[in-house]
């Protein structure tokens, strides 16, 4: 019994770590894409957010405002 029970709270634990692991969301709240600049990069916002917040968005279409970070990414349009 007491086996069980510790199986249950790693397989618990494992799961609650892995809706805190971060994935990048690039335009969370639609298109968000500038002119290419004078080198003919376009940047494009990106949000870090915890795996579980995103899920939440994905289903219930509303937005979570937490995520643990924020950046523009360059990317060629050549």
């Amino acid at each position: 019994m007491k086996k069980i029970v510790i199986i249950a709270g790693v397989g618990v634990a494992l799961l609650c770590a892995l809706l805190f692991v971060p994935v990048k969301v690039t335009c969370p709240n639609g298109p968000c894409s500038t002119a290419p600049d004078a080198r003919g990069n376009i940047h494009r916002y990106y949000e870090l957010k915890p795996l579980g917040a995103d899920l939440v968005e994905q289903v219930t279409g509303l937005r979570v405002p937490i995520h643990y970070g924020s950046g523009m990414d360059a990317e060629s349009v050549k």
